[in-house]
Parts: C-alpha cells; sequence; structure tokens
C-alpha cells in the first residue's frame, strides 16, 4: 500500500475549501467555528440531519429516524463510496423525493451545511469524539454513537465544546430509553435490594464474532491493496497510519484493533457501566481505585484486551467488578448465591448487589426474588421522566433544547472507567483516580495511556 504524503493531505484540505466556497457554504472548515452559527430547527418544525457513518450501526438509526414525519435526513457521508451513494439512494426512495439526500465523501461538507440542524455521528470509535467536538463547534446538535473516546484527553474539550455552544448531545447507550431497563434502576436507586453494595459488570470479547475473522484468532495482519472506493486514510482519521489488511476495518472486528479502539471493554461494557453508573446515582463521578489483571494478544492486529478482570472501588463504598464475559462464567460458577442462574452467559450485562438481595437485566432479567419486577413503587419513590427511544429523546430534545437522556457528564464518567479499567489490567497494578480533577494520581506511565499521538492533519478538533 502506498502511503499518503502530507503533500496529499494539502491538496485535499485545499480541493476541499475551494468544494465548499463553491456550493456556498459558509465556512469551510468547522475547527475554525467558536460558536454555534445556526439555532432552532428549520422554520415548518422538521429536523434536517446528516447521517456520519453509512456502516452497520447507521441501521439502528434509521429503523427509527425514517418514520419520523418531523424528520429529514438530508445528508450523509461514509468514507466508503458505496455505502454513501446506496445510503442516499434508499433515503431518497423512502422520502420520494429525487436528490433530497446528498452523499458526502467528506464529513466536514455537512458541518458546513447551514441547513444541517443536527447530526449523528455513527462512524468508527476512533472519530466519535473528534467528529463530535468539530460538529458542536459548527452549531450542530449531536448524537454521538458509543463508546465515546479513543483518546481520553478529548472528553475535556468535548465538554467544553457541549457547555460553549449551548448544544444538545445525546451519547448513544440506548438503554437508558428502555422501559425494562428502566424499571431495573428505579428498583434499585429506590432501595427495593436494600443498600447498594456490589455491582458485577461483563461483556463480550473478542472471541464474539472470530467466526467471521479471515485469520483466527486474532486478525490478518497480512497488508492488502485497499479495495477500490474506500477512503482508509479518512477512515483512519486522526489515528496513526497502519497498514490496510482484511480484518481491520470490519464491523465484526475494527473493535479491537488498538490504533482505533479500546476494545469491548469500551465498546460493549459501556451500555452496562451505564447502567451501574445510573443505579449508583454516580453519572457525576467514576470509581477512585481500579486494580485487576488482563491479556492483551501479541499476534494478528486485534491487540486490545482480550480479557480482563478488574475491582473498582468508589468514593461511596460500592464495589464493582469489571470482566470479559468468560471471566463473569468463572466468577458466577463459584457463587452459590447466584445458583447456577449466571454460568453461561454468553453476552453483556449487569448484577446489582443488595443487602436484602440481588437484580440483573442478564439471561431475560432475573432477581433473586422474582415477585421484585411486580413492584407497586410508592407515590414518594424516586421516578424518572418518561421513557421513549433513543433516536426520538434526542429529536425531541433538539425541538426542545432540554437535556437528553444520556447528556455528556454521563457519557464521559462512564467512559473514564473503560480507561482506567484497561489500563490498570494491562500495567497490572492499581490505579488511583481523582473524579473532582479527573487526574490519575502519580502514575506517569497509566496517564501517558489516556492520550495518543495523532496526525495533524485530521485534528478537526483544534
Amino acid at each position: 500500500m502506498t502511503p499518503v504524503s502530507p503533500s496529499d493531505h494539502t491538496i485535499r484540505r485545499r480541493s476541499f475549501i475551494k468544494r465548499s466556497i463553491g456550493t456556498g457554504a459558509a465556512l469551510a472548515l468547522p475547527n475554525i467555528l467558536t460558536r454555534p452559527l445556526f439555532g432552532a430547527p428549520s422554520a415548518n418544525g422538521t429536523v434536517n440531519l446528516g447521517l456520519i457513518g453509512c456502516g452497520g450501526i447507521s441501521n439502528y438509526h434509521k429503523s427509527n429516524l425514517k418514520p419520523m414525519d418531523d424528520v429529514r435526513i438530508i445528508a450523509v457521508a461514509d468514507a466508503y463510496r458505496g455505502r454513501r451513494e446506496g445510503t442516499a439512494a434508499e433515503l431518497n426512495a423512502h422520502y420520494k423525493e429525487k436528490d433530497l439526500v446528498k452523499a458526502h465523501a467528506d464529513f466536514r461538507e455537512i458541518l458546513a451545511r447551514p441547513d444541517i440542524d443536527a447530526v449523528v455521528i455513527a462512524a468508527h470509535d476512533n472519530w466519535h469524539t473528534p467528529m463530535s467536538i468539530a460538529a458542536l463547534k459548527a452549531g450542530k446538535d449531536v448524537y454521538c454513537q458509543k463508546p465515546l473516546a479513543l483518546d481520553f484527553s478529548l472528553t475535556k474539550l468535548l465538554r467544553e465544546a457541549v457547555r460553549e455552544s449551548g448544544k444538545v448531545f445525546q451519547f448513544g447507550t440506548q438503554y437508558r430509553s428502555m422501559g425494562r431497563y428502566r424499571q431495573l434502576i428505579r428498583l434499585v436507586r429506590n432501595g427495593y435490594i436494600g443498600k447498594l453494595e456490589k455491582m458485577f459488570v461483563w461483556s463480550r470479547g473478542v472471541k464474539w464474532d472470530a467466526a467471521n475473522y479471515h485469520e483466527k484468532p486474532y486478525g490478518s495482519a497480512k497488508e492488502i491493496p485497499v479495495p477500490e472506493g474506500f477512503d482508509f486514510d479518512a477512515w483512519m482519521g486522526p489515528s496513526e497510519m497502519v497498514p490496510y489488511t482484511a480484518d481491520r476495518c470490519t464491523n465484526w472486528g475494527g473493535y479491537h484493533c488498538p490504533e482505533t479502539s479500546l476494545g469491548f471493554i469500551a465498546g460493549c461494557a459501556i451500555h452496562e457501566l451505564g447502567l451501574a453508573q445510573w443505579g449508583n446515582k454516580s453519572d457525576d463521578t467514576s470509581p477512585v481505585r481500579y486494580e485487576g489483571t488482563g491479556f492483551v494478544p501479541q499476534q494478528g492486529i486485534y491487540r486490545t484486551l482480550a480479557n480482563w478482570d478488574v475491582h473498582c472501588q468508589y468514593q461511596n463504598g460500592v464495589e464493582m467488578r469489571l470482566m470479559d464475559v468468560e471471566a463473569a462464567e468463572k466468577t458466577f460458577a463459584g457463587m452459590p448465591e447466584f445458583g447456577g442462574v449466571f454460568n453461561k452467559l454468553g453476552y453483556d450485562g449487569v448484577i446489582f448487589m443488595g443487602s436484602e438481595g440481588w437484580i440483573s437485566d442478564a439471561e431475560g432479567f432475573r432477581a433473586q426474588n422474582r415477585d421484585i419486577w411486580r413492584t407497586k413503587f410508592k407515590d414518594d419513590d424516586e421516578d424518572f421522566a418518561p421513557a421513549t427511544e433513543h433516536n426520538r429523546n434526542f429529536i425531541d430534545c433538539v425541538k426542545s433544547r432540554k437535556e437528553t437522556m444520556c447528556p455528556v457528564e454521563m457519557a464521559i464518567r462512564a467512559d473514564t472507567i473503560c480507561h482506567l479499567a484497561s489500563a490498570a489490567a494491562i500495567l497490572k497494578r492499581p490505579i488511583q483516580w481523582n473524579p473532582q480533577t479527573e487526574e490519575i494520581t502519580n502514575d506517569p506511565a497509566a496517564t501517558k495511556m489516556l492520550s495518543r499521538p495523532f496526525r495533524k492533519e485530521w485534528a478537526v478538533w483544534l
């Protein structure tokens, strides 16, 4: 594969500016915007959306957004030409308006359009925070898919961008918008399992999609030509360039490449961590101590944590154990209080253990006392706002300017756990965290793991 030279990037950047100016865009690049340019949705009440990323997760968004009468997806972008053009054609057919939906090769063209109110960021993990910051600076409301950040140092910039822009931000951990999960958390927060003492959280690991890998068990490292119609340079974006292989940019394995992802300890566990944080009433903080072990493969390209078992401690005394599914199965097999319920997991889950029993979303939503699911809440119990589907919640908040179900602070604090647990497992030593200053205490090597080198030509947050 021929590497892209700095001069090639300069030419591409200049060409983009010329195209944007030629089409009447107010400003070409969002990273030079310092305050919102555009305000409320379109005058007719319709929210005009841009969809950035047309891969597998985009189907979730399209299936929920397309039926909404007050929403139009009018722009799409993807590094794969076939994906973006196919998605644009699909949406134009749905809306029955020829050429309503435009396909863009460069997502910044969407951010430069004054007719776009909000964006859904469904690109790969390494792009989530950079694109979110750029979109907020461009005056767009943002729905950001999970996990939040590959470079954790950018999360403070994201928080600042949300605050300074006054824009709506939704994080894509949609369990919080789903009825049974909300019932689970309401039972925990209102003390129906007694005083919360411990939480177990687990998720799938690298073996989950191994049947799809071109080379097992950790992905092919053999360099091959980049497919026609795929802008690999744009897909890698801020991440340092690496050889293209058959297993790198895939819907099943790309989430385990350390150059562009943190692994499933973030990509899948973040859903359950979001529930744990909610149940523990800790959306404004994170555990203060992390200690555990983990295994990182040294072959292939899937070299994020393949296995992990990390003990986390909150300031309020609650303990949390974060594991991959294999570690969780071994742990629960030796715990008679679960009666064999959680011995064959295969997926993600959380267990809340209180002084009077346990409750879980795993295995079809279980509890030590199954009658707890028929609990009639008292009038003075803590309640939540009525649930709506997660995309719908985002659109409603775009229109009302209210806070979403999963705002930026919740996203950052849950994402913190993924990064610190990963560092503790890889370094195999305890890590102390100050949630007030958001700094690791006296561990330069661990601190260094929270930030990443980046290619300046793709630093759209600057």
